[in-house]
């Protein structure tokens, strides 16, 4: 074997972090206009131009009860709302979401959840990256959640 001379050789690489996220200003994201979260995390976190947005849920900022019940177009525009108002607290709008995944408890959802998603993202040549999943169970019952990262414009 060319090369290959029946010695062992080890190679060593060193990852480093970017500097990039190491210097960056960091915040997370509060605000009354999104409910609170559930567990211990924050709605969203900023890292310089990045908006990461953590999954939100159908519930009722005011009331931090639960929207819907059992209606998934209901539900989703409560979820769409709370994604928007993080988005809001962090500068952005539906333009900056670069990328987005929904959790559905039921895949055959997704026609419902998709009508609704367009009333929110309305520019096709502009729709963000987005995977879809459906998994068991969710938190509270609910049918949905959806996260997503925003890219903010240079200042």
């Amino acid at each position: 074997m060319d090369g290959y001379h029946g010695k062992s050789s080890l190679c060593v690489v060193t990852i480093s972090q970017p500097a990039y996220f190491t210097t960056t200003p960091r915040r997370g994201l509060h605000s009354e206009q999104f409910p609170k979260p559930v567990a211990s995390y924050s709605q969203g976190f900023q890292v310089g131009q990045m908006m990461f947005i953590t999954g939100q849920l159908p519930v009722d900022p005011a009331t931090g009860e639960k929207v819907g019940g059992g209606d998934i177009s209901l539900e989703a525009r409560q979820t769409l709302r709370n994604f928007m108002a993080v988005l809001e607290a962090a500068g952005c709008t539906a333009r900056h979401v670069v990328s987005a995944v929904i959790y559905l408890t039921d895949i055959d959802t997704l026609e419902t959840v998709d009508a609704v998603w367009t009333e929110f993202f309305t520019d096709p040549a502009n729709y963000p990256s987005r995977a879809v999943v459906q998994v068991s169970a969710l938190v509270l019952g609910i049918q949905l959640e959806i996260s997503g990262i925003a890219v903010k414009d240079q200042p």
